[in-house]
Parts: C-alpha cells; structure tokens; sequence
C-alpha cells in the first residue's frame, strides 16, 4: 500500500474521531510510529461508531503488518536404529550354509595373501 493511501486511511480516521469524542491525533506521526498507531486504533475501537470500527480496522491492516501465528512443530520420525546401537551386525547374512564366520574357509588357511 502506498504512503499517499495510508495517510488517506489515518486523515479520515482523525476526522471522525476528532467528530466523535474531540480527540486529535498527529498524522504524520500515526503513519510513522506502530506504537502510537496501535494506541489511536484502540482509542478508537472504544467507541460505538461503525465508520470509526471499520477506519481502525482498515488503519490497522495497512500500517501493522499481521501477527505470525505459531505453527504447531512437527515432530520428526525417531531415527532408524543403526547397527551398533541394536548390536544387530547382520548375523542374518551369516545364517547361510556357505559360509561360518567362526571356521575360516579353507583358501584362507595358512598365510595371507
């Protein structure tokens, strides 16, 4: 939104405040400070005054940017457990006839190569 609409929405809102309870407000700074344009906005919600409801809404949009709802963290799959925290080496590999970890094949007795 352009600064010459912001300032715009905050002229009209001064107006109508300053119409309806005889507050007056400082444009500029309105435009230039959230705090003060959070303050106005919430002076201004406390009257019973459609036009003045819907100008805070409408001031509150172009000049405070949207608070960030948090979202919910998700949680990440537990790691898949690594050999070496099971103890699980692949004995499964070992299960087969061919071949006994604990007796060494015949080609491999005597010296290595």
């Amino acid at each position: 939104m352009l600064d010459s609409e912001k300032f715009a929405i905050a002229a009209h809102l001064h107006v109508v405040l300053r119409r309806v309870n005889g507050r007056v407000t400082d444009v500029e700074w309105l435009i230039h400070s959230p705090e003060y344009a959070r303050e106005v906005i919430r002076v201004a919600r406390t009257e019973d005054h459609p036009e003045l409801l819907r100008l805070a809404d409408k001031l509150e949009s172009a000049l405070l940017p949207p608070v960030p709802t948090p979202k919910p963290e998700r949680r990440a799959a537990p790691p898949a457990e690594s050999p070496r925290a099971t103890g699980d080496f692949g004995a499964s590999r070992f299960a087969s006839s061919d071949f006994d970890p604990v007796v060494p094949r015949q080609r491999y007795v005597g010296t290595l190569r």
